[in-house]
């Protein structure tokens, strides 16, 4: 985990990653993009979303570093780039590379960190960003819309103010 908290009382105390571990999983999702590729895979999406270690890193509340990998915006943004930046480099670039991101998980991660994410993760070569919510809390984001299409209006945010191509997932 980017730090050691737990997510609930009921979780056990992850280890907070040291930085040459940082950096060594994000070599290891470029290993991993290039099993993908050597196995005919035609689309690669790196999850960035739903509690899972990128969104972590993503999250100010998840995320208590006091190091590169923490604090500030693009500080806690640095994980998710590195990870890009080595997956696209063992991913052919005619082939599209996908990342899944909570736009709105409810707990400190917004719409507006996600646009700036998105901008900075097109010039990196992620080709579409799938858009989905939720993930550091129990449940549904608070007052999030349920119901069909509802995470629709997350990747049209996106794909407007970041210029990248989107998908909504989720109902």
């Amino acid at each position: 985990a980017p730090s050691a908290l737990p997510a609930d009382a009921n979780s056990p105390l992850p280890r907070a990653l040291e930085k040459k571990g940082i950096r060594q999983l994000a070599e290891d999702w470029g290993k991993a993009t290039a099993r993908a590729h050597a196995a005919g895979f035609d689309v690669v999406e790196l999850h960035g979303a739903h509690g899972f270690l990128i969104h972590e890193f993503l999250n100010p509340t998840a995320n208590q570093r006091t190091d590169e990998y923490g604090g500030s915006l693009e500080n806690r943004m640095r994980f998710a780039i590195e990870v890009t930046e080595s997956a696209r480099a063992n991913w052919p670039k005619e082939k599209p590379l996908f990342m899944r991101l909570s736009v709105d998980d409810g707990a400190g991660w917004d719409p507006e960190s996600s646009v700036a994410l998105a901008r900075v993760l097109k010039t990196k070569g992620v080709d579409v960003i799938d858009c989905s919510g939720g993930g550091v809390l129990p449940g549904a984001v608070p007052d999030a819309p349920l119901g069909y299409g509802y995470q629709v209006p997350y990747a049209d945010k996106l794909r407007r103010e970041a210029d990248i191509m989107t998908m909504a997932v989720g109902l």
